[in-house]
């Protein structure tokens, strides 16, 4: 193994792979919204909330889906069987807000832009206080809500399994790249390395 990894080739092979990884991995962390992943949140019915989500002891599940930054799909159940729904949403960084899913696109465009428009009515909604839209904060792992007095936090499962599974593939990939420098260094040395020279010379001298 010591030999192995002492071998240039195999060095820069390491030192790609766990540089372009952590990239990605850091991207991926840091990205606002999981798109395509599936936010989670389930919930058993106290007397607080019991006038939102119905009767007492009963549980719900409420999925939240993004598409894009355009739509996203919906399921909210007590039987766990709800079917998904698609609505609108309105995205401004970390934050998005819901909007009725009877719009066109069309309706939608222009509600949009004669948001975007009014400047102080824009700043109002992200700072909570549209009237009947409640503002969703979001992240790769997460989105909370305030929903009438009800905290709502949801969770994307999958990317936090990502995150672990991935960050794990990557410390291996970091941990073979600095033990690969550090025998290829030590193999430079003692003049036992194998650089490109020497291997661009072993094929040419098979392939005679």
């Amino acid at each position: 193994m010591k030999k192995f990894l002492s071998k240039m080739p195999v060095m820069i092979v390491f030192l790609s792979l766990a540089v372009v990884g952590l990239l990605f991995y850091i991207v991926m962390l840091a990205r606002p919204v999981s798109y395509g992943m599936t936010y989670t949140w389930n919930h058993i019915v106290t007397e607080a909330d019991a006038s939102i989500f119905g009767e007492v002891g009963s549980e719900i599940n409420m999925t939240i889906k993004i598409k894009n930054d355009e739509k996203m799909e919906q399921t909210l159940s007590s039987e766990n069987n709800g079917e998904p729904v698609e609505a609108w949403i309105v995205r401004n960084g970390n934050q998005f807000i819901m909007i009725p899913v009877t719009m066109t696109e069309e309706e939608y465009d222009t509600f949009v832009e004669e948001l975007k428009a009014d400047e102080a009515e824009w700043n109002a909604i992200w700072a909570g206080e549209g009237e009947g839209m409640p503002v969703f904060n979001v992240n790769a792992f997460g989105i909370n809500v305030d929903l009438n007095g009800v905290n709502i936090d949801m969770t994307c499962t999958g990317a936090i399994v990502f995150a672990s599974v991935f960050g794990a593939v990557e410390l291996i990939l970091i941990t073979f790249a600095i033990l690969s420098t550090i025998f290829y260094i030590k193999a430079r040395k003692d003049g036992t390395a194998e650089d490109l020279s020497d291997v661009e010379r072993i094929i040419d001298s098979q392939s005679n």
